[in-house]
């Protein structure tokens, strides 16, 4: 862990070390003259206060924690400890923590990131195609090849209706490919016995 140090706590603080921590803390009457602690609100005199009371446990030192100083110094509110820093009451450097809605900003921003906003012709192919499977990569498919979307719609039906005839038939009827592999390999050009005048009887003949 990280730690803060009171500025100045041996000049102002003295203790006898056979009496291990002090049961009090001293505030000299001159910090009444210093521009700093004037400056500062009255809550935030108070804080400083109770992190001195804090620093007295260790010898002038304090955890790098707001949130920490916050807990042990039974603060309603998180204290300004940059500014304590900035105004020469503190030394050292707070890193800013990261808060639980904090946390869940930024895991809601990155979803945001990854979420994709498909296209609705790729929505309306997605519909049609039987299988439901890979849609991320269909659609990195989709937006690259560009392929007209009737004449997508137009082979998905005739294949479904040649793959039905097949299992009527008993005859083998392959899967259906993965969305993303139907368009890479452009099936939208595969040629079907399901149009007019070509018959599965004229095939076999």
């Amino acid at each position: 862990m990280e730690y803060l140090k009171i500025k100045n706590w041996d000049r102002w603080q003295s203790y006898r070390s056979d009496r291990g921590q002090p049961p009090w803390i001293k505030i000299h009457r001159c910090v009444m003259r210093n521009p700093e602690w004037v400056s500062l609100s009255d809550a935030e005199r108070g804080q400083l206060v109770a992190i001195w009371l804090l620093a007295a446990d260790h010898d002038g030192v304090i955890p790098a924690s707001m949130n920490l100083i916050q807990k042990l110094c039974f603060m309603t509110d998180e204290p300004n400890v940059n500014k304590f820093i900035e105004l020469d009451f503190i030394e050292g450097t707070v890193t800013p923590e990261r808060r639980q809605d904090d946390a869940t900003v930024t895991c809601q921003t990155r979803l945001e990131k990854t979420r994709i906003e498909y296209s609705a012709e790729f929505l309306k192919f997605y519909s049609d195609y039987p299988l439901k499977k890979s849609k991320k990569a269909a659609y990195v498919k989709w937006t690259k090849l560009k392929p007209d979307l009737t004449t997508c719609l137009t082979a998905i039906k005739n294949q479904i209706a040649e793959k039905s005839e097949l299992r009527e038939r008993g005859k083998f009827c392959p899967d259906w490919k993965h969305p993303d592999v139907w368009l890479n390999k452009g099936c939208w050009e595969d040629e079907t016995n399901t149009e007019p005048g070509i018959t599965y009887e004229s095939v076999e003949k």
